[in-house]
């Protein structure tokens, strides 16, 4: 009759049971900017989402090349609609496109071949209505259902009204701080920045005070 064998497993056979598997480094890819994304618009109102990811075929060295970028500017005129007015959208486009090239490919500039175009060229009204707009319809919304929804749990707690709510001076203020909270702490991703920039400011401060742990400062020999 067989029998089981009741000898333990080998050192290494313990080891290698033991081993677990090591979890992978988290990179932290770059925010893309809203320049890059072509605003805060979604789907096909997104002008320029798909002019930043636009897979450009280029070769090592090749210069950015574009008939409508004459002289170091775009030419505006390339870029009229059919009742002559520009499209700045487009513009913006163009630019996203260039500045990625730049970023894979990027040249040196000369007094010879200056760029002078600049983003203030393009009006504010139109940076206003891409990029800026959205957002703020996102931050009224939001500071509109935490609002009401305080007041409403003070109406039934404290059985203060709405428009006295809205009238009296701690009212105010209460408003005024939903706005800003709203604008501040857009996501959990913003309290995570906030975190790092008080990490930050406090960096070299806890540096200096570490250098000294164990240690006796002149200025306490002084006194």
């Amino acid at each position: 009759m067989m029998k089981l064998s009741s000898a333990r497993p080998s050192v290494a056979r313990r080891h290698s049971l033991a081993v677990k598997p090591r979890a992978a480094v988290e990179t932290r890819a770059r925010k893309v900017s809203p320049l890059e994304k072509g605003g805060t618009l979604k789907g096909d109102k997104a002008r320029g989402k798909d002019a930043s990811n636009a897979k450009v075929a280029m070769k090592p060295g090749q210069r950015f090349n574009d008939p409508r970028f004459v002289n170091g500017t775009w030419d505006l005129a390339q870029f009229a609609n059919a009742d002559g007015e520009t499209n700045w959208d487009a513009v913006i486009d163009a630019e996203v496109v260039r500045r990625r090239w730049l970023e894979v490919s990027p040249e040196p500039i000369s007094d010879t071949t200056p760029v002078t175009f600049d983003l203030s060229e393009i009006p504010t009204s139109v940076w206003v209505r891409r990029f800026h707009l959205p957002e703020a319809e996102l931050i009224n919304g939001r500071a509109t259902m935490v609002g009401f929804t305080v007041a409403l749990l003070v109406d039934l707690v404290f059985h203060v009204r709405l428009v006295d709510q809205l009238t009296s001076p701690l009212g105010q203020i209460a408003t005024l701080g939903t706005v800003l909270f709203c604008l501040f702490v857009r996501s959990e991703k913003d309290l995570d920045v906030y975190k790092e920039l008080s990490d930050e400011a406090t960096f070299y401060d806890k540096q200096w005070q570490a250098t000294w742990e164990g240690k006796t400062r002149p200025s306490e020999t002084e006194q």
